[in-house]
C-alpha cells in the first residue's frame, strides 16, 4: 500500500471512529453511575470514568467540525452519526459511478474532489423529515431481513435434514403451531400481523412441500452437472495441449481432432454459461 492510500485509510478510520463515538455518547451518558461500596466495583467504576472522559474529550473537540460539515442549515447535530453513515453510502456510490467515466478515471484528483463534494452537499442540506424517511426505509429493510432469515434457515434445515416428506411436514406443523401461539397471545397488533403472515407462508410451504423438495433436488443435480462439466472442460484443455505438443501426428489428423475437441468444448461452455 503506497503512502497516499495509507493516509486516506487512516483518515477514513479516524473520521469513522469519531463519528461512532458521537453515536454512542448518548447511550453511555444515559447509563447510571454506580459508586463503589467497600471496594466493590471500584476498578470497574474507575475504568468507566476514564473511558467516559476520553469520549467526552473527542466529542467536545470534533462535534463542532462535524456539525459544520454535516449539520446543514439547522446546525443542531441531530442524528449526526446517521448523517455520517448516509454520507459514506452516497460517497461510495458516487465514487463507483464516476470511476466508470473515462474523463474522471484519468483525473484521480478531480474524481476524489467530486466524489467528496457531491455527497457532502446532499447530506448537509438533508432536512429532518427526509432523514427520518430514509432511516425508516432502512429500518423496514432490516426488520424484513432479520425476520426472514430464521424462516430461510428453517426451510433449508428441513429440506436438508431428511428426504422423508412426513418428517418435513411434522416440522412445518410444529413451526405453524409456535407462530399460532405467538399470534394468539401477543397484545401488539403490529407483531400479530407479522406472526400471522409468517404462519400463513409456512402453511403454504407445508402444502407445497413435495414441489419445493423436488426443486431442491433438481438444483443439487444441476450443481453436480456443472461441476462435472467444469472437469470435462479442464480435461479437453489438457487434451488440446497434448495434441499440439505430440510429435509424429499427421497434420490432417491433428486438425480433425482439434476441430472435434473445440466443438465439444464450445458445447460444454454453452451448458454452464
Amino acid at each position: 500500500m503506497n503512502r497516499k492510500k495509507l493516509v486516506f485509510v487512516l483518515g477514513f478510520l479516524s473520521f469513522f471512529l469519531v463519528a461512532f463515538i458521537l453515536g454512542t455518547l448518548v447511550n453511555i451518558s444515559a447509563a447510571p453511575y454506580y459508586p463503589s461500596y467497600n471496594n466493590y466495583g471500584g476498578s470497574s467504576s474507575f475504568i468507566r470514568q476514564g473511558s467516559q472522559q476520553l469520549i467526552d474529550f473527542f466529542v467536545n473537540w470534533s462535534e463542532p467540525f462535524l456539525q459544520a460539515l454535516l449539520g446543514g442549515n439547522d446546525y443542531t447535530g441531530m442524528l449526526l452519526f446517521e448523517k455520517f453513515l448516509i454520507y459514506l453510502l452516497i460517497l461510495s456510490m458516487v465514487y463507483l459511478s464516476l470511476k466508470k467515466i473515462d474523463i474522471f478515471n484519468e483525473q484521480k484528483k478531480i474524481l476524489g474532489v467530486v466524489a467528496i463534494i457531491v455527497p457532502l452537499l446532499a447530506v448537509r442540506y438533508l432536512n429532518f423529515i427526509w432523514l427520518n424517511t430514509i432511516l425508516m426505509q432502512y429500518q423496514i429493510l432490516g426488520i424484513a431481513l432479520v425476520g426472514l432469515l430464521p424462516f430461510i434457515i428453517y426451510l433449508f434445515f428441513l429440506h436438508n435434514v431428511s428426504n422423508n416428506s412426513a418428517v418435513r411436514k411434522i416440522g412445518w406443523i410444529f413451526f405453524i403451531v409456535i407462530y399460532l401461539g405467538l399470534w394468539l397471545t401477543t397484545e401488539a397488533e403490529s407483531y400479530g400481523s407479522v406472526y400471522f403472515w409468517t404462519m400463513l407462508i409456512a402453511f403454504v410451504f407445508l402444502l407445497l412441500d413435495g414441489t419445493i423438495h423436488r426443486a431442491f433436488d433438481k438444483q443439487k443435480w444441476k450443481d453436480a452437472d456443472r461441476e462435472g462439466t467444469v472437469r470435462a472442460l479442464a480435461q479437453i484443455g489438457k487434451q488440446l495441449e497434448d495434441l499440439d505438443n505430440a510429435p509424429g501426428i499427421p497434420d490432417h489428423i491433428r486438425k480433425r481432432e482439434r476441430k472435434r475437441l473445440e466443438k465439444r468444448r464450445k458445447y460444454l461452455q454453452g451448458q454452464i454459461s
